[in-house]
């Protein structure tokens, strides 16, 4: 087993328990004191244990919403020396922002899953998650530093460029996406490379895929293959650690973590920009607390679907509002849609009618192309827009 922390990640639990508790009793201190909506909401509550926090209030998208940009930061604005912003509820643009320490511990948090991976200082580690995901390079840079193993300074923007990379810079770790890796593996067998010739030792995916994808992915990069858990609005990557076992243990140190209705409730312990009290993540998941063969007694998260309204199309994120905003600007404004959407593709079926193609020169052209431009610019998803024929309600 490698750990960078050892002492947090194979902590005792009584110790870590404890631990817990004093922090959390901090931070109560820390939203009263500094955030102003947290005043009257924690004013009369006390906490003796960690059972006592079922008691307290939930924070949600929604409160941070309504906080936008900095209503949430128990920090001065001069303190807080990085902000990011994440996708909020109905596409709403959410704020995060780290101080100095904040970012010392999302450095060793994301250490603690390079350490488990295997990465040394002996490797070259090529980072390629995309320009929308930069605040998690981010986090994995800070974790590599601490390891002292080289990073690639670059994300390529082209498949092509990527090989040629690991072709010639002879990277042996590469953190990537799974539909990055995928398209990645289908290009070196479209070209008849032997995987074997480049130097990749281990790929850690961005987010956790099923064991088939798992598979079929070591096999074409010859690789072993890590998964990554995050969730941005918390810390993404450095929220838990996938250990060799191939479970992932929630680093409880830094956060503690509750499930209620079968959603995923994290509380940040330790963050001093931005704390979150029982923030409602919106993903549905499972813990255990079973003792692990790897060692580590961070209990164990099982994560599952999000909750609300949110797709994924070629790793970008969006909502069914958002898609409805960006209709409203074209000629398909006031008309009904239904979405068709997997991990590869976005499909539109726009009810038809006449008022489509009002006001066109003769013949009149047909707007699909026009919408999926509209798409693509404004929210970066590649849509496929097709008529359906009208589905009229039944009336009373």
């Amino acid at each position: 087993m490698s750990t960078f922390d050892r002492r947090y990640e194979l902590m005792p639990r009584a110790e870590l328990e404890q631990m817990q508790l004093e922090r959390l009793q901090a931070l109560l201190v820390r939203l009263r004191r500094n955030v102003r909506r947290s005043r009257e909401k924690l004013a009369d509550l006390r906490l003796d244990s960690l059972a006592d926090l079922q008691r307290f209030p939930f924070t949600t998208q929604e409160d941070m919403v309504e906080s936008f940009p900095y209503g949430m930061f128990a920090f001065p604005l001069r303190e807080v020396i990085r902000l990011h912003s994440t996708l909020g509820p109905e596409g709403k643009p959410l704020v995060i922002g780290h101080t100095r320490n904040d970012l010392a511990h999302w450095g060793r948090l994301a250490a603690r899953q390079l350490a488990a991976s295997g990465v040394t200082a002996n490797d070259v580690i090529q980072i390629s998650v995309g320009g929308s995901a930069h605040s998690a390079a981010s986090g994995y840079v800070l974790g590599a530093e601490l390891i002292e193993a080289s990073v690639i300074a670059e994300d390529p923007l082209h498949i092509d460029y990527q090989l040629a990379m690991l072709q010639n810079y002879r990277p042996t770790f590469l953190i990537t996406t799974p539909t990055n890796a995928l398209d990645l593996m289908r290009t070196i067998e479209e070209r008849r490379i032997d995987p074997q010739s480049l130097y990749l030792r281990t790929v850690l995916l961005s987010r956790p895929v099923d064991k088939e994808t798992r598979e079929q992915l070591a096999a074409g990069l010859f690789a072993a293959v890590r998964c990554n858990f995050g969730i941005g609005e918390i810390l993404d990557p450095g929220l838990c650690i996938e250990c060799e076992v191939g479970l992932f243990h929630i680093h409880e140190d830094q956060f503690l973590a509750e499930v209620c209705d079968g959603e995923l409730v994290i509380t940040t312990l330790a963050r001093e920009a931005m704390p979150l009290l029982r923030y409602r993540t919106r993903v549905a998941a499972e813990l255990c607390r079973d003792k692990c063969a790897c060692g580590r007694t961070g209990v164990l998260l099982q994560p599952g679907a999000r909750l609300d309204r949110r797709y994924r199309v070629q790793e970008t994120m969006f909502y069914e509002a958002q898609v409805a905003d960006v209709l409203a600007q074209t000629r398909a404004a006031g008309h009904r849609f239904h979405l068709e959407v997997t991990e590869r593709q976005l499909r539109v079926a726009i009810e038809l009618s006449e008022s489509l193609f009002a006001g066109a020169i003769s013949p009149p052209q047909d707007p699909r192309r026009d919408i999926e431009s509209e798409l693509l610019a404004r929210l970066g998803v590649e849509a496929e827009v097709r008529w359906i024929e009208p589905q009229f309600q039944p009336k009373g």
